[in-house]
């Protein structure tokens, strides 16, 4: 998990997880629809995407990641058959 603190982006993005892609302001990019990030399996959303916004956004986000999150576990995760 990547917590954002504060109205901006968190200057330690990039020179601890190089393989994340940020935008030109240094906000985590993410797919719109799923909001999975540029690392398999990272997924994001609120203010360390999109920038100060309405926590209304940010609850939305968190909707929207879990629904994706939970998608993306039921297929990468194996299932027994019984």
């Amino acid at each position: 998990m990547l917590a954002a603190h504060g109205p901006g982006a968190n200057p330690l993005l990039p020179s601890t997880t190089p393989d994340l892609k940020l935008n030109r302001w240094g906000y985590i990019e993410a797919d719109e629809e799923t909001l999975m990030t540029s690392m398999k399996g990272v997924f994001t959303g609120g203010d360390i995407m999109r920038g100060a916004a309405t926590v209304i956004l940010a609850m939305g986000d968190g909707k929207a990641a879990a629904r994706s999150i939970d998608n993306y576990l039921k297929k990468e995760v194996p299932t027994s058959s019984k």
